[in-house]
Order: C-alpha cells, then structure tokens, then sequence
C-alpha cells in the first residue's frame, strides 16, 4: 500500500515524481515553489513563465530535465520543444530527460514509454503522439510544434551578453523561428540567469511583463519573502552565507550581481565607471593628516521590510581627497542613536550630518536627552536637501570620482560600490545618498591644527546651548 501511495504522489506531484526517481535528492523551499509553477504550466494555468535562479540551485534540473519528463508521463501527447545556447547542451538535457522516461522507475508511474523508432537523445517521441525535440538557439525548428517551449540559458556567457549582435540574434531566432512554432494554448518557460538588461527576458518584459509570471530568487534576499529574511541566502544548506560571500568577493560586484542576484548592470550606460575608483589600505590613511567626517541617510525603522540606513565615513586629507569607509544596516533610532555615541567616542568625528526632516522627526528628541544623561555633545549637523532630487544630488559625485577626488578605503566599500555600478536601476542608494551629503560639511585640513580646534569650538558651542 505504501508503494501504490507513493506512485500516485508521484503521478500527480512534479517534486514526489523526483523523489521517486531520486530518493536522495535534497528538496530546499525554493524548488516546492518552482515545482508549483510548473505544475500550473501543466494545468493550464501558466501560459508564460521566467525562473531566473542562482548557477547551480537547480532550475535546470526542475525544469529543463524531470519536469519534461513528468509532464509527457501526465500526457503522452504533448510536444516539446527545449532550446539552449548550444545544440551540445540542450540534446543533453534531452538524453537525461530520455533516459529518465526508458528507466524502470519511470515505468512503474506511468504508461507513457518511448517509441521503438524514435530514441535519439536529441529528438525522440512517445508511443502517443508526443514528440521531444532539443536544438540549439538559431536552429532550425521548421516543422516540428510545442506544446510547450523550453528556452534554458539561451545565452551562454559574458562574452556573448555583452554582444548587441549576439543578443539580436538571439531575439529574432526567438520571434521568427521558436515563438511561431507554439500551439495556440501553448506555454514557454523560460529559464536563466540573467546576465544582461537587454537579454531575452528583458526584452520580453519590457515588450509585454504583464504577460510573464516570473519567479526571481536572488542568491542573497534583498527583502525580507515569504521563506526568508533579507541578507539570507536562497540554498542555505548547500550554499551558505560565508560561501557565497566569497563567490562575491572572488567574481566582483559586476557578474555577482547579474548571475547570483538577478540584477544585471548595463555596463555601457553605467554612470559611475569602475576605472574611476582609487583604494588606500585603512592603515595608509591612518597615517595622513585628516579631518573626520560621518553621514547617514536614515531610514529608521522597527519595521523589519524598513529600508537600510546608510552610513559613510569621510577622511578628508591635505590634497582634499575624501577616503571613503561605508556600509548600510538596518537600524531603529535607539540602534542609531547607539551607533552615533560609539562611533564619535572611537573617532571623534568633527561633524555628524543627519537629513534635518529625519532628524527633527525621529532622532532629535530622544539624541537630546541622552547627551544630556552621557554628558557628551555630538556635534550634529542637519543637512538640506533643497527640494533637490536624490538622484541629483548623486549624480554631484560623478565629477569627483572621475578627478579621482574620492578614494575608497580597502574592504571597507562593497555595498557603496554596488549602488555605484547599479546606479539607477539598483535596488538600494542609502550609501550613495549619504556620501552625496558630504559635500555639505566635509572640508579639507589646511592645517594639522584645524581639525582639533574646530571641534573643540563646536564642542563648546554645544554644551552652551544645552545650559551646562
């Protein structure tokens, strides 16, 4: 009875008909949801999908090998079409899915087999009137229909992504070829990682995304989901934190971001230019005369879906280059207030800029009295924004950085440099926005003295106006 059971899960279940085959297979959170979108596509229910995943979390296994499987095992009539960017990896995902419809397993769920003169890994049929086909992406498909298209990675590296030629040729193959061969109630999945603004999917969203159910899963959750929280990773069992963060480190901000992230940056229409960016170890600046200079674009919340505080560090040295240190946290105002007290009592920070509405609203009251409680005065400044823009105000860095005016500390500026290079398509610019401000109060040393007596003076000023 318990086999019979399990046969019948697996007849109408996409993750039991693996576990199935696959007893040993490890099932995260994300593949229930894929497989729940695949089923509906099944159903009839999804007619466009787009999976955009992570290398190596499973979509291509979920979608491109057992899901074809256990659809023609539902219905040996259906026709398939699945195209990669080479015919070399779509006939093999077509040999796996064969293979997996030949084994005994597979025939202890199904009726559906394969049809005794048609096997080949490329191009076999059932013994209904289904049929499989794999090609690779500008190959001919003339004659051949679908039921349902399988588009996986039609576009295969870097090199090729970067290609305006490439990637029109990978759009009109899609318009004159894969997308005429589709019957009338047909579905299209399509599956990669997304490389490119102006790859196959981002053409396809900007020509129609109300069209498209679209499943997104960043490496690393930008916001807080339904499975997860922000800063936690997609696969956590099988890839950790710690492990993609060195993937991170170790293939920069540019291809993490579109490969692991979801967030392609569009290299040629970048403002802000990686070549622009100078670094100085935290030891070397250090060493220099500067004046300290602290910033935050507060986005207090307790809310745990609050937007990130962004925090910067200035070093201002005798040349006027800012050396630059930063990082963005979610923080409530007594999480900033904190941050404001320990960070000036290590630095002594001439001036600390705060956005004078955020400030008036939510810090200032209860900054006020704790001064008073710790007897120590933080010399606050309130920053204008001017009815300007954030995005303006941004954009007043690009001249700085592009006189090699700002440098960033070694180790100490991932996340600013993310906003930069995403700049303004990017998901966050707290960083940006805070080093945007700095232009209200940084100022350069014209003598080793001047820091120390300025502060000294403010201090001063400040505990007059409190009565002490």
């Amino acid at each position: 009875m318990r086999e019979l059971a399990r046969r019948e899960l697996a007849r109408r279940n996409l993750l039991d008909f693996i576990l199935y085959n696959f007893p040993e297979y490890k099932i995260n959170w994300h593949h229930r949801v894929l497989a729940q979108k695949l089923e509906a596509v099944e159903r009839g229910e999804i007619k466009r999908l787009m999976v955009f995943m992570p290398p190596r979390h499973g979509k291509s296994e979920l979608c491109s090998i057992q899901f074809p499987a256990w659809l023609v095992g539902r219905d040996k009539d259906r026709d398939i079409i699945l195209a990669s960017y080479s015919a070399e990896l779509a006939h093999d995902f077509g040999r796996q899915t064969r293979n997996l419809i030949a084994a005994q397993e597979y025939k202890n769920i199904f009726t559906t087999t394969l049809s005794e003169d048609s096997q080949a890994k490329g191009k076999w049929n059932t013994d209904g009137r289904g049929a499989y086909n794999a090609v690779g992406v500008g190959g001919s498909v003339t004659g051949r229909g679908a039921d349902c298209l399988i588009l996986d990675d039609p576009i295969k590296n870097r090199q090729d992504a970067d290609s305006i030629v490439i990637r029109d040729g990978v759009w009109n193959w899609y318009k004159s070829t894969a997308r005429t061969r589709l019957s009338p109630e047909g579905a299209i999945i399509l599956i990669n990682t997304r490389w490119h603004l102006d790859d196959l999917a981002g053409r396809l969203l900007k020509q129609g995304a109300d069209e498209w159910e679209v499943v997104n899963f960043p490496a690393i959750a930008v916001r807080d989901e339904e499975h997860r929280k922000a800063g936690e990773a997609l696969w956590a069992d099988h890839f950790t934190l710690e492990n993609l963060e060195k993937t991170k480190k170790d293939i920069g901000i540019y291809e993490w971001s579109s490969l692991f992230q979801q967030a392609p940056i569009l290299n040629e229409n970048q403002e802000f230019r990686p070549h622009w960016i100078l670094r100085r170890s935290r030891d070397e600046v250090l060493k220099r005369d500067t004046r300290r200079f602290l910033t935050i674009d507060t986005a207090v919340s307790q809310r745990e879906s609050a937007d990130y505080t962004g925090i910067v560090k200035n070093y201002v040295d005798s040349e006027n280059k800012w050396n630059i240190s930063s990082f963005r946290k979610r923080m409530s105002p007594m999480d900033v207030i904190e941050f404001l007290f320990s960070s000036y009592e290590q630095e002594r920070f001439e001036k600390i800029g705060i956005e004078k509405t955020v400030y008036l609203l939510t810090l200032k009251p209860f900054l006020d009295e704790e001064m008073r409680k710790r007897n120590i005065f933080l010399p606050i400044v309130e920053l204008l924004h001017n009815q300007t823009q954030k995005e303006t105000r941004i954009r007043g860095l690009i001249p700085r950085y592009e006189s090699r005016s700002i440098i960033h500390i070694e180790e100490e500026t991932a996340d600013l440099e993310e906003e930069m290079f995403s700049f303004p398509k990017g998901l966050h610019d707290d960083i940006l926005d805070a080093l945007a401000y700095m232009s209200q109060i940084a100022e350069r040393p014209d003598n080793p003295y001047e820091s120390t007596r300025i502060m000294e003076n403010r201090l001063a000023r400040k505990t007059n106006d409190f009565g002490l």
